[in-house]
């Protein structure tokens, strides 16, 4: 089966970090969602109330026509037929026109209505009876017409009554449209604020999770698609633990198991080393050093194990040039240093030449065989820096945000622990370590607390002492 390569796995997540850009947060798209839907709401209500009202006011008209021009046809056979003398004429605001069989107008209830141009279409008069709405001489009007013995009847009224209700109506809802929608922003600001706080208070204790605290987010939420989610993280947290926890037994029954061995080693080449001469007590010498490292990197995995690396400093004065940087740069060929004079700190030589060791190492395995790589310090106003510069690669930035993660690889390759070892080592002493890159120049800084004269002199006097 393939493996991935890491450093291609990382390049992705890098490329995809890129790839996405910052936009807005849930709450606003949520509020946006709603603010969207409730215009959208509005206007479709509003167009619809416009469009029922509209039809009601001419339907309600032309019903009125229909009545009438039957009323009207009734009464003009009537008379005809001598039954009544009464000639029905228009009422309020209708007009009254007859046309006859051929369909042309031969008379109306007003001079203005006799007309040409006020005659209706043809097939309003001999399609009768039927209904007609359009303009005559630049008027709205509506109309009914009928038959009767001698043509047709047709009843029109003018229509622009229901014009100017219909503005009515729609000055109306477009201000109840424009107050419902000045309201749909805070309304829907608020609903998106009840829906995603469920979510930001899980987001919240999922936030405050490390890789020492995994513990079950305990929130008590809604049995829905949030409280789910949580269901979900919790079994993810347990399973993080499961491994975790394996991870540490792992790290503490291979640490026990090896530590026996190379006490023994220790022991060996020290005696071997006491009764050799000439180079090969130079060989013994580097070997029980170089034993005595790999038993500090067992006895710091044993730590890690534990949860914990560094429980107390043995404090001394300590002169960062000769006493750290010194002895850990000479156990690298070409590393090269640069001397600022005497710079003093409260610390445990060991655990210091440690945490540089394993930046240097670090430095070398990134600047690769013909790389360079350079250790200087300096005593400031913040306190004594110690720099590792190498011109390496440098860092990928998904690589940097965990650097001094344990069992995140650096930049060279390792196993991870080195920089997590020499962060956890520089805190103890009251320090911090950081890292700058770039392609070719990476640089990690080690600031530790300075030491004034007064604590200079009362070490001092305490040596004497003793």
């Amino acid at each position: 089966m393939s493996r991935t390569d890491p450093s291609r796995a990382a390049s992705r997540r890098a490329a995809l970090r890129r790839d996405a850009r910052p936009g807005p947060s849930l709450r606003v798209r949520v509020a946006a969602w709603v603010a969207g839907a409730t215009v959208v709401l509005v206007l479709l209500v509003a167009l619809s109330a416009f469009a029922a009202v509209r039809a009601a006011l001419r339907t309600d008209l032309q019903e009125a026509l229909r009545r009438d021009v039957r009323q009207v046809a009734a009464a003009y056979e009537a008379a005809e037929a001598g039954r009544t003398t009464a000639r029905p004429g228009p009422t309020g605001r209708v007009q009254v026109q007859l046309y006859g069989p051929d369909g042309r107008l031969f008379a109306a209830s007003e001079p203005a209505f006799e007309a040409p141009s006020a005659a209706l279409p043809d097939a309003a008069i001999l399609g009768a009876p039927a209904d007609w709405r359009g303009e005559l001489d630049g008027a709205a009007l509506q109309a009914a017409t009928a038959p009767f013995r001698y043509g047709t009847v047709a009843v029109l009224a003018d229509a622009s009554h229901v014009g100017a209700a219909l503005r009515g109506v729609a000055s109306t809802l477009a201000l109840a449209g424009a107050g419902l929608l000045a309201l749909a922003l805070p309304v829907a600001w608020l609903v998106a604020r009840a829906a995603t706080t469920p979510i930001r208070r899980l987001a919240a204790s999922a936030s405050r999770l490390g890789p020492d605290d995994l513990e079950p987010l305990g929130l008590v939420v809604p049995d829905d698609e949030v409280g789910r989610l949580a269901a979900v993280l919790d079994a993810l947290l347990a399973r993080l633990r499961e491994a975790r926890d394996a991870q540490r037994r792992f790290l503490a029954e291979t640490s026990h198991e090896l530590r026996t061995p190379l006490t023994s080693l220790r022991g060996f080449l020290a005696r071997a080393r006491r009764t050799a001469g000439g180079e090969a007590e130079q060989d013994l010498a580097d070997a029980e050093r170089i034993a005595a490292s790999m038993a500090r990197l067992v006895e710091d995995l044993l730590e890690l194990s534990r949860g914990r690396l560094v429980r107390e400093l043995d404090l001394r004065l300590v002169d960062v040039g000769p006493e750290v940087v010194g002895p850990v740069a000479a156990e690298f060929g070409g590393v090269r240093t640069t001397a600022s004079g005497e710079a003093l700190v409260l610390g445990e030589r060991e655990r210091l030449r440690q945490a540089l060791r394993n930046l240097v190492a670090n430095a070398v395995r990134a600047a690769g065989a013909a790389g360079s790589v350079t250790v200087d310090w300096r005593d400031e106003a913040e306190g004594v820096l110690i720099e590792v510069r190498d011109d390496g690669p440098g860092i990928a930035p998904d690589v940097a945000a965990r650097l001094f993660e344990p069992f995140q690889p650096g930049p060279g390759g390792g196993t991870g622990l080195g920089l997590a070892i020499a962060k956890q080592l520089v805190e103890a002493h009251g320090g911090r370590i950081e890292a700058r890159s770039a392609p070719g120049a990476t640089t990690f800084t080690i600031t530790l607390p300075g030491v004034d004269e007064a604590t200079e002199d009362a070490f001092d006097e305490a040596a004497d002492a003793s």
